[in-house]
């Protein structure tokens, strides 16, 4: 068998399993006596090892098969779960998690013998349940006895079938038998099923697409196939498929032969012809409900959604081109034609973007199994509360957005959570609380991670941060509160006083910011000594497809995303005062920065305009920080696919991608928060 072709599907399932198995022991671990947590360990540990033994992956598969003897005597309650089982069976599934991507990366896991021998002594001689070998463990279904296994038509599969045979193609039954040592039946199924698409379409399967998904069948299955082509060349390719041991194959009755004559027996007793064509048209559109309904949902490469999108992407600029065209060359009738493919678009960017989303839980689940550890290892007695796990987020921002969030909880567990003792003398309860709570604010997704701690305190940092070195003790004099406390961001900072595995090494809160700016997002933190922290962290839903601003500084054309912006207002250029030798004006009795792009981004451009001149001033933000960009024209709204720069330009930090406009030229796209960082 050519592994290499299930490889994706087995590292998928394998670390569906794994996420399951750690869920499954944290709940174990709260309440050791639940047999039916017990049994999804065991389900899910047993699966686990027979896809390993049908890859190959024996040392995967020896593992596995160890910690089913200990689960097997935890499930007949002959052996008492303790802590130190818990703790030897997160050891054997964090195991189980790098042999697991070993076998991904192609290379070769570690050694593994240690870990048996610790499950092999929880295990007393003759205690544990007779050892099976990995591949002659049977599944826990019972396998149905395939002579017995009838396809059952309803009448809209007949009328299907009937059209079918209509136009001269057969309907086929056929049955399939698995290997009884097949531990990869889904794979198999995959496999036959790709198979007969060659052949033809499969309209029926028993049992159902999703069962066979989830494998919720024996040993057998059956597939009805309209094919109008070779059924021994068939038959011969899905023999050839390994562990399929049997295929049987059988025409079905001739149910257009029967339509015909029934039909034919309606129009003769008929008072009129056409009432058996209206007859029949209902039972038409059943089989096509039938049809649609019989696939609930399917599995898509990332890679595929990420072609479908940019497809989306191209559309999108080619329709504001035609649209350009249309208003450049005076055509109404083009204009009024691309107003209605507008709509259309529109849907199909919302629908590409939905169909990219995934809920946050997908991140969120990993962090239960890290705070137990981090607590254990710090004996510190600590909560996690997670909310808002189905909030949706686009997939991409989804796989970036792991560390930061890692960070930020490692430091709330390390810096901001008290021990029991402190907690008591502060007149808290022992155990500390943390949230994670995610929640959608317009087209932002927020993601707050909050905890009941100590709190930061101003002046500590503002020491630590003069002693290293980071802020001088005049800037120091001049800081408030607000201001030292986000000197924890700054690079190389660290309050710790000793370097742990956990925080201290002040690479973390830098890098937590650089990354969630690089994904569009922005960080803020509100903190009240004694009482707690709150990072609240904002992103974008998506980073493919955006709203912006199209400005222009001299004669070259920006983006500026709308999720920055504030609004845009005219001053003149005596509204600009100079406060510590920065340009800023008043706005609503705020005191705003001015930044005049043409001087960040090094482009020539006419400054010296006469006082009564109006100056365009785009407002943006980050976080609660807010600044005025001086431009020289408002271009307009736009969708913008974003593209990226490429390898060559990332030192650029100003420039966040690019765009293809509408008249095929190119705008770059300012990374506001750097711009307001460096102006």
């Amino acid at each position: 068998m050519d592994v290499n072709q299930y490889m994706g599907m087995f590292m998928e399932e394998s670390r569906e399993h794994l996420q399951a198995l750690n869920k499954s022991l944290l709940d174990l671990e709260n309440d050791a006596g639940n047999i039916s947590v017990l049994g999804e360990i065991f389900r899910s540990a047993h699966t686990l090892k027979g896809m390993s033994a049908t890859m190959g992956f024996t040392v995967i598969a020896e593992l596995t098969h160890e910690m089913e003897n200990v689960l097997d005597l935890l499930r007949k309650e002959t052996l008492k779960c303790d802590e130190n089982i818990i703790d030897l069976l997160f050891r054997c599934v964090d195991t189980l998690e790098r042999l697991v991507e070993s076998a991904g990366n192609g290379e070769k896991g570690e050694d593994v013998s240690a870990l048996v021998q610790e499950l092999k002594k929880i295990t007393p001689k003759g205690g544990a349940a007779p050892a099976k070998t990995a591949a002659a463990a049977k599944p826990d279904a019972p396998a149905p006895d395939m002579e017995t296994v009838a396809i059952e038509l309803s009448d809209i599969d007949k009328d299907i079938i009937a059209a079918a045979q209509g136009q001269g193609l057969a309907g086929l039954h056929i049955k399939i038998a698995l290997d009884e040592k097949c531990m990869l039946k889904a794979a198999r199924v995959y496999m036959v099923m790709t198979s007969l698409e060659d052949f033809g379409e499969v309209i029926k399967t028993v049992p159902s697409a999703e069962d066979l998904e989830k494998e919720r069948f024996g040993l057998s299955f059956d597939v009805v196939l309209l094919s109008g082509k070779d059924i021994d060349g068939m038959k011969d390719r899905l023999l050839g498929i390994s562990e399929i041991v049997s295929v049987e194959i059988n025409k079905l009755p001739d149910f257009a032969a029967g339509a015909l004559t029934e039909d034919a027996a309606r129009k003769a007793s008929s008072p009129t012809a056409g009432a058996a064509e209206k007859h029949d048209a209902p039972a038409a559109k059943k089989a096509e409900d039938h049809k649609v309904k019989s696939v609930q949902s399917v599995r898509v490469d990332i890679d595929k959604l990420d072609t479908l999108l940019n497809i989306v992407g191209e559309i999108v600029i080619n329709k504001t081109r035609l649209a350009q065209i249309g208003i450049m060359h005076r055509l109404p009738d083009l204009v009024e034609t691309i107003e209605q493919m507008d709509r259309v678009t529109t849907e199909l960017q919302t629908i590409v973007m939905k169909i990219r989303m995934v809920p946050i839980s997908q991140v969120f689940n990993r962090f239960p199994r890290m705070v137990r550890d981090i607590s254990r290892e710090l004996n510190k007695e600590i909560n996690l509360i997670i909310e808002g796990e189905e909030t949706e987020l686009d997939r991409t921002v989804i796989d970036e957005i792991g560390d930061p969030l890692m960070h930020i909880l490692r430091n709330s567990l390390d810096h901001g959570i008290e021990s029991a003792e402190e907690r008591r003398a502060a007149g808290k309860k022992p155990t500390g609380n943390v949230k994670l709570i995610a929640s959608h604010e317009g087209n932002n997704v927020v993601i707050d991670i909050e905890d009941d701690g100590k709190g930061i305190d101003p002046a500590f940092i503002k020491r630590k941060a003069v002693e290293k070195g980071v802020i001088t003790q005049q800037e120091s004099d001049k800081m408030d509160d607000n201001e030292a406390i986000k000197i924890i961001f700054a690079p190389g900072f660290s309050t710790a006083s000793v370097v742990t595995d956990i925080s201290g090494r002040g690479v973390g809160m830098d890098v937590v910011r650089t990354k969630i700016e690089a994904l569009g997002g922005n960080v803020d933190v509100e903190t009240k000594l004694g009482a707690g922290s709150k990072f609240k962290i904002r992103l974008p839903l998506t980073l493919a497809i955006i709203q912006a601003l199209l400005i222009k500084v001299a004669d070259e054309t920006y983006a500026i995303p709308l999720g920055s912006i504030d609004s845009t207002i005219n001053i003149v250029p005596t509204d600009i005062s100079t406060v510590q030798n920065k340009e800023v004006f008043l706005l609503r009795g705020q005191i705003i920065p001015i930044i005049r792009l043409n001087r960040t981004l090094n482009v020539s451009a006419e400054e010296a305009k006469p006082a009564a001149e109006e100056l365009y001033i785009v407002i943006v933000h980050m976080g609660e920080q807010k600044a005025g960009i001086i431009v020289d024209t408002l271009v307009g709204q736009h969708d913008i696919v974003i593209k990226s720069l490429g390898k060559l330009m990332t030192n650029i930090s100003v420039i966040a991608g690019a765009t293809v406009l509408g008249d095929g030229s190119v705008a770059l796209i300012l990374d506001i928060a750097t711009v307001m960082q460096t102006s």
